[in-house]
């Protein structure tokens, strides 16, 4: 017997040279798109969200100081105050909208004021009068729920605390 190794004829290694060179070609086209659409990631500078508070505020129109996203302070000016301010805080799931009045008229509330106080709370529907019991601090004041609360809504509300403290500074500096 002849041991002599197999060799392919002239065809079969034109066959293999082939299927060779489609293995190639393929990997390469492949691989290709990779290399050419290959793009450096640029770095984005952090989305900076806006505080839903700040949202709200900026829609209202009234000037404002945002001391953090949850704190906003709003000054006022009004027929029977120089100046004050009306802060709106955001707790858990309230919007609190507030002045101190004691602020307002310092000096000028004690015993003598706190029925007059109790009978006006009464005639307002939203913004009530409330009286912190550590202090003896008197604040006009409303609450109304973060959810479902429009930009509008909230500003009504501000003003409507503004009014009050307005409307009640004169009438207890008289």
């Amino acid at each position: 017997m002849n041991s002599k190794p197999d060799r392919k004829s002239g065809e079969g290694k034109q066959k293999d040279i082939r299927s060779n060179a489609y293995l190639i070609c393929a990997l390469c086209f492949m691989l290709l798109p990779t290399f050419l659409f290959a793009q450096s990631v640029k770095k984005l500078p952090p989305k900076t969200t806006q505080s839903e508070l700040k949202k709200h505020l900026s829609g209202s129109g009234l000037p404002y100081k945002m001391v953090n996203d949850s704190l906003a302070v709003i000054p006022y000016e009004g027929a029977n105050v120089a100046s004050y301010n009306v802060i709106v805080q955001k707790v858990s799931d309230l919007y609190i909208v507030f002045s101190n009045l004691s602020e307002v008229l310092p000096g000028k509330i004690d015993e003598s004021k706190y029925k007059y106080l109790l009978m006006q709370s009464n005639e307002y529907d939203i913004v009530k009068i409330g009286m912190s019991s550590d202090d003896f601090t008197v604040y006009v004041r409303a609450d109304i729920y973060r959810t479902g609360t429009t930009t509008p809504q909230l500003t009504r509300i501000i003003k409507q605390v503004a009014n009050v403290t307005n409307i009640l500074a004169g009438d207890l500096n008289k």
